[in-house]
């Protein structure tokens, strides 16, 4: 803190008095927009601080310097107390109840740079980014009867990336924010708790703040993050959009087969990418006569049958359904999806042709709005039978109510966020993306995948050191001339 007012201090010094009166002024300005208590003001300005002397020192003038942080960019969110509050919606209420289990859904969407992070201007960029989503400025608190999200007005800190990906963050304490920003290189990472978002309203907010870095290093604006959230971002469509029926569905089930490996103690252990040429992966499909994700399920299936050493019972893979494509016009950067299970046993998984034309039978049985609207009537009573139940005697009963969403009734996950698309000014600042799920508790790999430009990256997060079911999607993969590029992290001890 010292070395940077003392440096601020020189920057000062070695202006004219005309510009050395223009930041005073600005600086000003700035505290005007500011009404918290003194550490955080000062946090606050220590960072607009150091941003304009980054600027100004990149050659930028310090009029314009001054205008791309301009204080408008605060609004009145850092100005005024923090009174909203945000109900849970059906998926999320069941996340804070496993906390204490150690069973904490994250995931991590990334955005890779031609150029390393800044993170002086990354720190203003999500200063001025988070007051358009103000259901992500918020803390879990618990309530009578459920969690509930609280907004906060705060310093959300911009972190160096050292540490492991999707690492449980400790929510429950006193004021922890339920989601962070991580910069390494030329990286820009946001992990969150899945009690807030899914993948696609995470990545709504990754794209805004991508967007608002960019420009005020001096890219075209594309995103207005001064102009307010609209309502239905913030609404629980599982409520506003989705009807109930009448017909039964199930959401417990039995025990999945699990693959072999010794559970590692570090979760995760390990994080495997491979990085495909979207055009050539989308023609062996298309030849195939399947989807992406058919054809990426009939790889784990055939990975997962290598790497498991019993054959009792069956292979299950859990594949998350966005809900919004059945609702065009939701726009809710909450939680709005569903899943279903593709299963098959292990008699049934021998040649590639074969399982990638069951996958896809069962895919367009059970990815349907009729079956998971059973689901999602279900979730609905399950959750209005629990509602006035004590929060503190409801986290155990919970566990064993949502079946559902015990992982052991998954051999794996796989989540296709699909293709992510940016503004055409800013694509020759911006390499790729990826998107890496946490890992559970019992099945040992999880995986999720994303595409950009002609780049789709499948990322495989582990909970066990055995490489047998990635080894054996990278051998299928080269097997089938796709020969994807293999980027891996060390073991996590």
């Amino acid at each position: 803190m010292r070395k940077k007012t003392l440096s601020f201090s020189n920057f000062h010094k070695s202006l004219s008095e005309q510009d050395a009166l223009k930041v005073d002024s600005y600086l000003r300005t700035y505290r005007e927009h500011l009404d918290m208590d003194a550490r955080e003001e000062r946090l606050l300005l220590d960072d607009a601080k150091a941003a304009l002397m980054y600027l100004v020192n990149s050659g930028v003038s310090l009029d314009d310097a001054a205008e791309r942080l301009s204080s408008a960019n605060l609004g009145g969110f850092y100005a005024h107390q923090a009174q909203a509050w945000y109900p849970l919606d059906d998926a999320a209420k069941i996340y804070p109840l496993s906390m204490r289990f150690g069973n904490m859904p994250m995931f991590r969407l990334s955005c890779y740079l031609n150029g390393d992070v800044v993170p002086e201007i990354l720190q203003m960029a999500l200063t001025f980014t988070i007051k358009r989503f103000p259901s992500f400025a918020t803390i879990v608190r618990k309530g009578v009867f459920w969690h509930y999200l609280d907004s906060v007005k705060r310093r959300f800190p911009v972190m160096q990336d050292k540490g492991i990906p999707c690492h449980p963050m400790k929510v429950s304490s006193i004021g922890s924010q339920s989601f962070k920003v991580l910069y390494y290189r030329n990286r820009i990472s946001a992990e969150f708790f899945h009690v807030l978002t899914d993948g696609t309203g995470g990545m709504a907010f990754l794209k805004a703040l991508v967007c608002e870095y960019l420009h005020l290093l001096g890219a075209p604006q594309t995103f207005d993050v001064n102009v307010p959230a609209p309502l239905n971002e913030l609404s629980n469509d599982f409520e506003r959009l989705c009807p109930n029926t009448k017909e039964k569905g199930g959401l417990a089930g039995p025990a999945a087969l699990q693959m072999s490996g010794k559970l590692s103690k570090q979760t995760p252990c390990k994080v495997v990418h491979l990085v495909y040429d979207t055009e050539r992966l989308l023609k062996l499909t298309h030849s195939m006569g399947v989807t992406v994700t058919a054809f990426m399920l009939s790889l784990m299936f055939l990975a997962n049958r290598s790497a498991t050493e019993t054959s009792r019972g069956k292979i299950q893979i859990q594949v998350p359904v966005n809900m919004r494509k059945f609702f065009p016009q939701s726009m809710t950067v909450r939680n709005f999806a569903m899943y279903c299970s593709i299963d098959l046993s292990p008699e049934e998984v021998d040649d590639l042709d074969h399982v990638a034309a069951k996958v896809a039978s069962q895919l367009g049985q059970k990815a349907t709005f009729q079956e998971l609207s059973k689901m999602m009537t279900q979730a609905r009573k399950l959750v209005r039978a629990l509602r006035f139940v004590p929060l503190a005697i409801k986290s155990p009963v919970a566990k064993i109510v949502y079946g559902f969403l015990g992982d052991s009734r998954f051999s794996n996950t796989l989540s296709n966020l699909g293709v992510v698309k940016m503004p055409e000014e800013l694509k020759p600042y911006i390499q790729g993306f990826d998107f890496v799920l946490g890992t559970c508790v019992v099945s040992r790999a999880s995986c999720s995948m994303v595409s950009y430009g002609n780049e789709t990256t499948l990322s495989i997060s582990k909970i066990t050191k055995d490489p047998s079911f990635e080894e054996r999607i990278i051998a299928l993969s080269r097997q089938l001339g796709l020969d994807p590029a293999v980027k891996e992290t060390s073991i996590y001890e």
